[in-house]
């Protein structure tokens, strides 16, 4: 073997491991990314599960919402803000997002007694939770067809592959 065929071999070698290593490396950086909306998700659900008052008052429009202090008020209203943040940023799916939380926020958005003052919800403070809330009922035929076609057992890999994180 002569030397110009080793250094072509070995510069060969070198670009199919550098290649290599690139497409190991992209594929690590997405699995990254999924792991950290995942978590992210999560979180979330857990962050929701503070709010177990005042989703047993919303089931059923308890005239009790109208007792909340105004900071738990916020507060709740302020988890939908945080949510429409990361869904604008493509942290969190949209679908995934309408699926897990919209049910909560079309409650309250339709709520009698959490808005006890109805000028309250058309507040610019609520502009967030109000675009969230006109995204989720302009997307909820689709969701909503979205959920009947595939409410069977061999739907799984298909609905699997759709709410990826």
């Amino acid at each position: 073997m002569n030397a110009h065929t080793l250094v072509d071999l070995i510069q060969d070698v070198s670009i199919a491991v550098t290649a290599i290593g690139l497409i190991m490396g992209y594929l690590e950086y997405l699995r990254q990314g999924r792991q950290r909306r995942a978590e992210k998700y999560f979180e979330l659900v857990r962050e929701f599960g503070k709010y177990g008052e005042i989703i047993d008052l919303l089931r059923d429009d308890s005239p009790k919402l109208k007792k909340l202090k105004h900071s738990q008020r916020e507060e709740f209203l302020g988890f939908y803000e945080d949510l429409a943040l990361m869904l604008h940023s493509g942290l969190i799916q949209e679908h995934l997002a309408f699926y897990a939380f919209g049910y909560w926020l079309d409650k309250v958005w339709n709520s009698k007694h959490f808005w006890h003052d109805p000028k309250n919800k058309e507040n610019t403070y609520w502009f967030l939770a109000r675009q969230l809330q006109a995204r989720l009922q302009s997307r909820r035929g689709k969701l909503m067809e979205f959920l009947k076609k595939h409410d069977r057992i061999e739907s799984y890999p298909i609905v699997r592959r759709t709410f990826r994180f």
